[in-house]
């Protein structure tokens, strides 16, 4: 009986990672077109669930065996079936990571760790990789998935799924985002511009109901260097940015944080695991 759980727990998680690539795929699509729908016309009556899964150029709808996570992708050959128009290979991307992360954590994780939590590990990385993305394309961290990341890490931490005492995980969320929004706020008073976004303040402060007090330290420190790295190669390819690129006296310097700071966190956590 061990035997067969050995193999049937990595195998299931597998194919619930690809399926869950492929929805995240479509949250980090979709999500920011839902908050800018007063601004764009065209994102009127988004939302997760509606309109069904079209190309993007042509409008065609995905049929339903063209929606088989990695599979349908390759057996297209990364074009739609309707005008051949090529398909983001990110898709591919998202929905192989998913799959080989959630196998991974469950093979070191099981039976060490109970369902349970390794269902929030998943959760944890879920949301961490959407905030990410979207921050990387988008310069935005939406609040509904930062606050959905603070409120689990919480109650995981009441409910004992997480390691990290209650009173660990509320004073770093107090102390995260005292100390962090106390940086931002000097930074912009000396140097007359933003150097923190709120969103940034709010995802090391959610991050920290998982990490817990005792390791806001480390992730200040280790998302500072990623964010040094991340901001080279900005700079390097010539891609720093403008939150506001329709205002030609917007600053063009912005790179997004928000990977930074979650590749950080995932690494605290995870490592904190075993």
């Amino acid at each position: 009986m061990y035997t067969f759980y050995l193999w049937f727990y990595p195998v299931m998680a597998a194919i619930l990672g690809l399926f869950i690539g492929s929805f995240l795929n479509v949250l980090i699509y979709r999500l920011p077109l839902m908050l800018y729908a007063q601004s764009n016309a065209d994102a009127e009556g988004v939302n997760l669930w509606w309109p069904p899964s079209h190309c993007p150029q042509c409008g065609g709808p995905v049929w339903r065996r063209d929606n088989i996570p990695v599979l349908s992708w390759l057996w297209l050959k990364g074009k739609c079936r309707h005008c051949h128009c090529a398909i983001s290979v990110i898709y591919l991307i998202s929905e192989l990571v998913c799959g080989l992360v959630f196998t991974l954590l469950t093979i070191l994780a099981w039976p060490q760790y109970t369902e349970i939590q390794i269902a929030s590990f998943f959760l944890f990385f879920c949301l961490l990789y959407s905030l990410a993305a979207i921050d990387f394309q988008h310069l935005l961290l939406p609040d509904t998935l930062v606050f959905l990341l603070l409120w689990s890490g919480l109650a995981c931490s009441v409910a004992g799924i997480t390691d990290v005492k209650p009173r660990s995980a509320i004073y770093g969320v107090i102390m995260a985002w005292l100390l962090i929004y106390s940086v931002m706020t000097a930074y912009a008073k000396i140097r007359g511009r933003e150097g923190l976004g709120n969103g940034d303040v709010k995802l090391i402060a959610a991050i920290s109901a998982w990490l817990g007090v005792e390791k806001l330290p480390a992730l200040i420190i280790l998302s500072s260097v990623f964010g040094i790295i991340l901001y080279l190669f900005f700079l390097r390819s010539n891609k720093c940015r403008s939150i506001d690129e329709d205002n030609s006296d917007s600053p063009t310097s912005y790179i997004p944080f928000g990977p930074a700071i979650s590749i950080s966190a995932l690494l605290l956590f995870y490592m904190g695991l075993y």
